[in-house]
């Protein structure tokens, strides 16, 4: 078995077939099924079966898929990871973000990362959630205000956030001597359609749900612009209090209401250096104590 063995049968587990495998790796269709054949023979066991036009691992085929992707992940790691003793960190971070930390969190973090090390290429994805990407190995790390109960990942909490109520100088929010939940009930309440802000909310709140506005946006500057409008109040982090237009209120009233931000990364995937790199940063701006359970050197 070599590392050539393993690069065309993870690839033909990709393609689902010989025929597309060969061409993407711009070889022969012969010399692919070649390199299956000597690979089940040393082994001694069927890698695929056949259904139809495409191929499918077997429960054997499937156990090799998984060793030799983080074979060879590995493998062509290893020139950056070597160049990491001269404190030349380099390659590419593949980042996952949902749209709050997208802005609060993952832009100051690059911007300091590129400060210390120039030749790491970082990549940005946003969206509400990547845990499959990071099964997967897609993506390197992801950021995010969710956590995460399942056992294939490793959720770190890094800081936490009170959620606000805001509203406009000319809303009647601004000027009552108490908010209650009654006298919000009775104005528009513009929602945040980002799941975990919003079911947060509506589980503290629940008699906001009756009185929603027109507009549910999963971004919090889309929700103070039409506050600023006096068109509603709504409920956003208070990482963003320092940046509120004018016209905008921050009435007394305790919403009960925290996010927790962290971070999302595979421990069954050897961590390449740019992503140690992050993840030291990361521990160092929020204060972080943990430890990878995956067997490699400290992070």
């Amino acid at each position: 078995m070599n590392f050539i063995q393993l690069e065309y049968f993870r690839k033909v587990a990709e393609c689902g077939g010989v025929t597309r495998a060969a061409r993407q790796l711009f070889i022969t269709q012969p010399a692919v099924s070649k390199q299956l054949r000597l690979l089940e023979n040393e082994l001694g066991c069927r890698l695929f079966d056949r259904r139809g036009n495409r191929l499918t691992l077997t429960p054997a085929g499937r156990f090799l898929h998984r060793r030799a992707d983080a074979l060879l992940t590995g493998f062509g790691n290893l020139p950056a990871e070597m160049k990491s003793f001269l404190n030349d960190v380099s390659g590419e971070l593949r980042i996952g973000c949902g749209p709050y930390t997208s802005g609060a969190v993952v832009p100051d973090l690059i911007a300091e990362l590129m400060r210390r090390y120039p030749r790491i290429i970082p990549s940005v994805r946003e969206q509400d959630s990547f845990f499959q990407a990071l099964k997967e190995g897609a993506l390197d790390i992801m950021f995010g205000i969710q956590g995460y109960d399942g056992d294939e990942l490793l959720y770190v909490p890094m800081y936490r956030n009170r959620l606000v109520l805001i509203a406009s100088v000319r809303s009647p929010l601004a000027h009552a001597e108490a908010v209650t939940p009654e006298l919000l009930a009775r104005e528009p309440f513009l929602a945040h359609s980002y799941n975990p802000i919003r079911e947060l909310i509506f589980r503290r709140m629940p008699y906001l749900e009756k009185n929603r506005f027109q507009v549910e946006s999963r971004y919090t500057t889309t929700l103070i612009s039409y506050v600023q409008r006096n068109l509603g109040f709504s409920i956003i982090p208070d990482y963003y209090l320092d940046s509120l237009p004018p016209g905008v209120a921050i009435p007394a009233f305790d919403t009960g209401c925290e996010i927790e931000s962290g971070f999302l990364v595979n421990p069954a995937r050897t961590f390449p250096p740019p992503l140690r790199a992050m993840i030291g940063l990361v521990r160092e701006k929020y204060t972080l104590s943990f430890e990878s359970p995956s067997p490699q050197e400290e992070i």
